[in-house]
């Protein structure tokens, strides 16, 4: 259900950071960021050297640092280089509870695969007495696969598992792009109840949208995203006109007056607002509720 699931697009979005591209964007960004988070919108586990990653945000001081991945590369090496280097969450990324849907909707990828790969995160911070990173799992639910999200914790119950998030799917170009259908919208909030109160048991955080899970209302709150997301790709880093590559990070805020801008956008009406926050992404964002 996401980009890379469909051909045409993977085949449109390549390219690969060097390392000394990455030195550059950490030396730009990391001293201000809060929050790194490496992935969500591709596999960052396709690079070879992405335990790096964290070492760098380390180095930086960056005070959160997630990795977000489908799970079907890790391996105990990294796993290990997680722990050293203090990652505070990974997310593993699931679309299904049963082995033919998880496959027909996580393509290329192995059910098997990712219950080992589950065993292994367990196994290797018991061996280092570690609590880090905490596990996150993000089930996307969609009409075709919400009838067994009820059964998660009969399958996934055995993982030493902090956060749950139940998201809905968006429309992300992927291969499928239904949104969760209004039929199916009762029996989604009673699972969401019975996951509540699971989650509650086991002392598990638990996000979910609860209020607009088929995403029919715009939300306003995504005017904040211009001011603290900077979301880097080697197609491009942060704005299209960011001269990254030979202006700092400071030098051009000065030269746009990006400061005006958001300070702008906080006096605009909505309609002016979702011009910079275009698409799902903007609109529906920031949907989640923490339920326990």
């Amino acid at each position: 259900m996401c980009y890379f699931s469909n051909d045409e697009y993977r085949t449109q979005i390549k390219g690969v950071f060097t390392e000394s591209e990455i030195e550059r964007i950490a030396s730009l960004f990391f001293s201000k960021t809060v929050q790194l988070v490496i992935g969500c919108g591709t596999e960052p586990t396709l690079y070879k050297h992405y335990p790096n990653l964290v070492a760098i945000g380390r180095e930086y001081h960056v005070p959160f640092i997630g990795f977000t991945t489908n799970g079907q590369l890790l391996n105990a090496n990294a796993i290990e280089q997680f722990i050293k280097h203090k990652l505070d969450e990974l997310t593993i990324s699931i679309h299904g509870v049963k082995k033919d849907t998880y496959e027909q909707f996580m393509v290329h990828s192995s059910f098997e695969t990712l219950q080992n790969v589950l065993a292994l995160i367990d196994e290797i911070k018991r061996k280092h007495d570690s609590m880090l990173p905490h596990l996150r799992i993000n089930y996307t639910v969609n009409s075709d696969n919400i009838f067994e999200l009820s059964d998660f914790f009969s399958v996934f119950g055995q993982y030493n598992i902090k956060t749950l998030q139940i998201r809905p799917i968006i429309d992300f170009v992927g291969l499928y792009r239904t949104l969760l259908q209004p039929k199916h919208i009762q029996k989604y909030n009673a699972i969401i109840n019975k996951l509540a109160g699971e989650c509650k048991r086991k002392t598990i955080t638990f996000l979910a949208n609860t209020v607009d899970p088929a995403y029919s209302n715009t939300n306003y709150s995504s005017v904040i995203l211009q001011a603290v997301r900077r979301h880097i790709t080697p197609q491009i880093v942060w704005q299209s006109d960011f001269d990254w590559k030979n202006e700092t990070y400071e030098e051009y805020c000065k030269r746009t007056h990006y400061s005006k801008h958001l300070l702008n956008l906080i006096f605009s009406n909505i309609d002016e607002v979702r011009k910079y926050n275009a698409g799902h992404w903007g609109e529906h964002s920031v949907k989640y509720d923490v339920i326990r």
